[in-house]
């Protein structure tokens, strides 16, 4: 398999022919949507040998909701390192909120392929969207946080999950170090049972940088505090948004940077 990153002029047909692989694998490999219009910049998975070129060791995430299509996970488990199973939230007083739907066969199936589990907390509201209220609630109080990191891991035990990904977004410039101190006490605590801690981070050009989705992230502290870091490039924008924000979108990277499909 190989990345093709789309350049001005090309079509599938033009590169199926450079790579002397059919159209359809393209297609199929990206589970592009007629007519197949391609966006310069966008990355392509495509069927040809990689024997004689470079190589490079990398590490790979998808994120998915319990409502995947199970062919859908299973023809894409094998390309993974990990999977982040989207997701679980909590309320004021720590307690977790599984998600609606039962994950227990999207775990199963990843230990199947040699992929790591993780589960993805999220600070959710009622209504479903990411709500700054809860995560202040939560990383000012020590009795919350305690609570609901005692929850997190007796569902990790109880289920079989192999890591955290906190996936927290819109928090407010105020628990900047709150939070960084949450991720931090999570991995101390998690660390001894053997489960690691990641964190999702929406990419930055500057400490300075402006705006909800930045200020409440310290790029320094949170880089000390978890284990692995991964960067949500999509939120400079991603191809068709045909893909949605957390259903099936892969990220390939390693320590020189982040390629998104």
């Amino acid at each position: 398999m190989e990345i093709y990153v789309v350049k001005p002029g090309d079509t599938v047909d033009t590169i199926a022919a450079s790579y002397g692989i059919s159209p359809e694998s393209v297609i199929y490999n990206n589970q592009l949507l007629y007519p197949y219009a391609l966006a310069v910049g966008q990355a392509l998975l495509l069927s040809v040998s990689s024997a004689g070129s470079s190589s490079y060791d990398a590490f790979t995430n998808g994120y998915a909701y319990p409502f995947i299509n199970k062919d859908v996970l299973n023809e894409t488990l094998p390309f993974l390192s990990s999977l982040s199973i989207f997701s679980y939230g909590f309320t004021t007083a720590g307690e977790l909120v599984p998600p609606t739907l039962d994950d227990s066969f999207m775990i199963t199936a990843a230990k199947a392929f040699d992929t790591r589990p993780f589960l993805t907390l999220t600070p959710f509201g009622p209504d479903g969207q990411f709500n700054n209220y809860l995560i202040t609630t939560m990383v000012n109080n020590e009795g919350v946080k305690n609570t609901l990191l005692e929850n997190i891991l007796e569902v990790m035990e109880e289920k079989g999950f192999v890591g955290l990904d906190i996936d927290f977004e819109y928090i407010l410039p105020d628990d900047r170090i709150p939070f960084a101190d949450f991720v931090a006490d999570a991995r101390k605590f998690l660390s001894p049972y053997g489960y690691t801690v990641t964190v999702a981070l929406a990419p930055k050009t500057s400490d300075t940088q402006s705006g909800l989705l930045y200020e409440g992230k310290d790029y320094r502290l949170l880089g000390e505090a978890a284990d692995s870091v991964l960067l949500m490039t999509y939120e400079w924008g991603y191809t068709y948004e045909y893909l949605s924000h957390k259903v099936s979108h892969l990220a390939i990277f390693n320590f020189t940077g982040i390629l998104l499909l």
